[in-house]
Protein backbone atom coordinates (compact mmCIF):
# COMPACT_ATOMS: atom_id res chain seq x y z
CA UNK A 1 0.00 0.00 0.00
CA UNK A 2 2.70 2.96 1.19
CA UNK A 3 4.13 1.60 -2.47
CA UNK A 4 1.72 2.69 -4.23
CA UNK A 5 0.98 5.66 -2.01
CA UNK A 6 4.67 6.72 -2.92
CA UNK A 7 4.73 5.90 -6.44
CA UNK A 8 1.28 8.27 -6.89
CA UNK A 9 3.30 11.08 -4.73
CA UNK A 10 6.09 11.04 -7.88
CA UNK A 11 3.79 10.49 -10.53
CA UNK A 12 1.95 13.94 -9.40
CA UNK A 13 4.99 15.46 -9.09
CA UNK A 14 5.17 18.32 -12.46
CA UNK A 15 9.03 17.77 -12.45
CA UNK A 16 9.56 14.10 -11.98
CA UNK A 17 6.67 13.43 -14.56
CA UNK A 18 8.16 16.11 -17.07
CA UNK A 19 11.52 14.68 -16.27
CA UNK A 20 10.80 10.61 -17.89
CA UNK A 21 8.37 12.29 -20.25
CA UNK A 22 11.76 13.78 -21.85
CA UNK A 23 13.66 11.09 -21.13
CA UNK A 24 11.76 8.45 -23.16
CA UNK A 25 11.14 10.59 -25.83
CA UNK A 26 14.98 11.31 -26.01
CA UNK A 27 15.57 8.04 -26.59
CA UNK A 28 13.03 7.11 -28.72
CA UNK A 29 14.05 9.76 -31.27
CA UNK A 30 17.91 9.33 -30.71
CA UNK A 31 17.00 5.31 -31.51
CA UNK A 32 14.85 6.61 -34.80
CA UNK A 33 17.75 8.63 -35.73
CA UNK A 34 20.21 5.82 -34.97
CA UNK A 35 18.43 3.16 -37.53
CA UNK A 36 17.73 5.91 -40.27
CA UNK A 37 21.41 6.86 -40.00
CA UNK A 38 22.55 3.31 -40.32
CA UNK A 39 20.08 2.25 -43.06
CA UNK A 40 21.17 5.22 -44.82
CA UNK A 41 24.91 5.52 -44.87
CA UNK A 42 24.87 1.65 -45.98
CA UNK A 43 22.35 2.21 -48.92
CA UNK A 44 24.42 5.42 -50.19
CA UNK A 45 27.31 3.54 -50.09
CA UNK A 46 26.15 1.79 -53.12
CA UNK A 47 24.85 4.82 -54.65
CA UNK A 48 26.01 5.08 -58.26
CA UNK A 49 24.60 8.00 -59.22
CA UNK A 50 20.93 10.24 -60.00
CA UNK A 51 18.85 10.00 -62.71
CA UNK A 52 15.60 11.44 -63.33
CA UNK A 53 13.51 9.05 -60.67
CA UNK A 54 16.25 10.24 -58.56
CA UNK A 55 19.65 8.20 -56.69
CA UNK A 56 20.45 5.26 -58.48
CA UNK A 57 21.89 2.02 -56.68
CA UNK A 58 24.09 -0.96 -57.59
CA UNK A 59 22.50 -3.88 -57.67
CA UNK A 60 25.30 -5.19 -55.24
CA UNK A 61 23.18 -3.19 -52.54
CA UNK A 62 20.68 -6.01 -52.83
CA UNK A 63 23.03 -8.82 -52.94
CA UNK A 64 25.17 -8.13 -50.21
CA UNK A 65 23.33 -6.14 -47.66
CA UNK A 66 18.95 -7.16 -48.01
CA UNK A 67 19.58 -10.30 -48.18
CA UNK A 68 21.05 -10.71 -45.06
CA UNK A 69 18.12 -10.26 -42.81
CA UNK A 70 14.19 -9.57 -43.63
CA UNK A 71 14.42 -6.15 -41.76
CA UNK A 72 16.88 -3.54 -43.68
CA UNK A 73 18.35 -2.26 -40.09
CA UNK A 74 19.07 -5.97 -39.18
CA UNK A 75 20.96 -6.87 -42.79
CA UNK A 76 22.56 -3.61 -42.90
CA UNK A 77 24.44 -3.77 -39.26
CA UNK A 78 25.11 -7.68 -40.44
CA UNK A 79 26.61 -5.55 -43.27
CA UNK A 80 28.92 -3.58 -40.93
CA UNK A 81 29.79 -6.42 -38.58
CA UNK A 82 31.40 -8.27 -42.19
CA UNK A 83 32.50 -5.00 -42.95
CA UNK A 84 34.68 -5.38 -39.19
CA UNK A 85 32.56 -2.04 -38.80
CA UNK A 86 30.69 -3.35 -35.58
CA UNK A 87 31.25 -7.04 -33.30
CA UNK A 88 28.70 -10.07 -32.91
CA UNK A 89 28.92 -7.95 -29.09
CA UNK A 90 27.82 -4.68 -30.97
CA UNK A 91 24.73 -6.38 -32.49
CA UNK A 92 23.72 -8.22 -29.35
CA UNK A 93 23.63 -4.62 -27.86
CA UNK A 94 21.97 -3.10 -30.49
CA UNK A 95 18.87 -5.85 -29.93
CA UNK A 96 19.00 -5.09 -26.03
CA UNK A 97 18.35 -1.38 -27.00
CA UNK A 98 15.44 -2.46 -29.81
CA UNK A 99 13.87 -4.36 -26.99
CA UNK A 100 13.99 -1.45 -24.35
CA UNK A 101 13.02 1.21 -27.31
CA UNK A 102 9.77 -1.19 -27.45
CA UNK A 103 9.26 -1.55 -23.51
CA UNK A 104 9.70 2.31 -23.50
CA UNK A 105 7.32 2.66 -26.75
CA UNK A 106 4.43 0.52 -25.71
CA UNK A 107 4.27 0.14 -21.71
CA UNK A 108 5.44 4.56 -21.16
CA UNK A 109 1.88 4.87 -19.49
CA UNK A 110 2.82 2.27 -16.96
CA UNK A 111 6.62 3.25 -16.69
CA UNK A 112 5.38 6.76 -16.48
CA UNK A 113 3.50 5.56 -13.33
CA UNK A 114 6.11 2.98 -11.44
CA UNK A 115 9.22 5.12 -12.71
CA UNK A 116 11.93 4.61 -15.41
CA UNK A 117 13.93 0.84 -15.28
CA UNK A 118 16.97 1.81 -13.42
CA UNK A 119 19.13 0.67 -16.57
CA UNK A 120 18.05 3.35 -18.25
CA UNK A 121 20.95 5.26 -18.30
CA UNK A 122 23.07 2.42 -19.50
CA UNK A 123 20.88 1.80 -22.22
CA UNK A 124 20.83 5.43 -23.03
CA UNK A 125 24.43 5.37 -23.19
CA UNK A 126 25.21 2.07 -25.07
CA UNK A 127 22.99 3.66 -27.94
CA UNK A 128 25.16 6.82 -28.14
CA UNK A 129 28.16 4.64 -28.07
CA UNK A 130 27.26 2.48 -30.77
CA UNK A 131 26.14 5.87 -33.43
CA UNK A 132 29.39 7.48 -32.05
CA UNK A 133 31.46 4.44 -32.70
CA UNK A 134 29.57 3.68 -36.34
CA UNK A 135 30.14 7.19 -37.25
CA UNK A 136 33.64 7.11 -36.22
CA UNK A 137 34.60 4.29 -38.51
CA UNK A 138 32.85 5.35 -40.94
CA UNK A 139 34.72 8.57 -41.23
CA UNK A 140 37.91 7.20 -40.96
CA UNK A 141 37.77 4.36 -43.73
CA UNK A 142 35.30 5.58 -46.14
CA UNK A 143 35.17 9.58 -46.14
CA UNK A 144 38.46 10.24 -45.24
CA UNK A 145 39.51 7.72 -48.42
CA UNK A 146 37.27 8.99 -50.66
CA UNK A 147 38.18 12.49 -49.74
CA UNK A 148 40.49 14.01 -52.76
CA UNK A 149 42.33 16.27 -49.67
CA UNK A 150 42.99 12.49 -48.23
CA UNK A 151 46.44 12.70 -48.44
CA UNK A 152 46.32 15.54 -45.77
CA UNK A 153 44.17 13.62 -43.61
CA UNK A 154 46.42 10.18 -43.52
CA UNK A 155 47.78 10.46 -40.31
CA UNK A 156 44.21 11.24 -38.32
CA UNK A 157 43.19 8.34 -35.72
CA UNK A 158 39.98 7.28 -34.47
CA UNK A 159 41.11 8.93 -31.03
CA UNK A 160 40.94 12.19 -32.85
CA UNK A 161 37.26 12.56 -34.15
CA UNK A 162 34.79 14.06 -32.64
CA UNK A 163 31.24 13.02 -34.84
CA UNK A 164 28.55 15.82 -35.28
CA UNK A 165 26.65 13.29 -33.66
CA UNK A 166 28.64 13.17 -30.23
CA UNK A 167 29.21 17.42 -30.00
CA UNK A 168 24.94 17.15 -30.50
CA UNK A 169 24.78 14.67 -27.76
CA UNK A 170 27.14 16.67 -25.45
CA UNK A 171 25.06 19.64 -25.87
CA UNK A 172 21.30 17.90 -24.89
CA UNK A 173 22.79 16.21 -22.27
CA UNK A 174 24.85 19.61 -20.52
CA UNK A 175 21.09 21.18 -21.30
CA UNK A 176 19.20 18.55 -19.65
CA UNK A 177 21.60 18.80 -16.15
CA UNK A 178 19.84 20.23 -13.35
CA UNK A 179 23.10 22.33 -13.02
CA UNK A 180 21.72 25.90 -14.26
CA UNK A 181 24.75 27.37 -15.08
CA UNK A 182 25.98 24.15 -17.77
CA UNK A 183 21.85 23.95 -18.90
CA UNK A 184 21.85 27.54 -20.30
CA UNK A 185 25.96 27.68 -21.14
CA UNK A 186 25.41 27.47 -24.80
CA UNK A 187 22.34 29.71 -25.46
CA UNK A 188 23.98 32.40 -23.31
CA UNK A 189 26.94 32.07 -25.51
CA UNK A 190 25.02 32.54 -28.61
CA UNK A 191 23.37 35.53 -27.63
CA UNK A 192 26.98 36.96 -26.84
CA UNK A 193 28.03 36.16 -30.29
CA UNK A 194 24.53 37.37 -31.77
CA UNK A 195 25.58 40.69 -29.43
CA UNK A 196 28.72 41.27 -30.69
CA UNK A 197 28.37 40.40 -34.09
CA UNK A 198 25.50 43.28 -34.39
Amino acid sequence: MNDNFDRWIDFLDPENLKGHLISSALYIAVYESFTDYVIDEVKFFFNTGFNENGFTFSDSYEKSVLTKDKRIINASLLWLKEITAISESDIETFNEIRSFRNKLTHELMDLLFKGLPPDFPQKFADLIALRIKIERWWILNVEIPTNPDSENLKNIEEKDIITGSEMIYRIIMDMLTYDEKTANYYRNEFQKYRFHKN
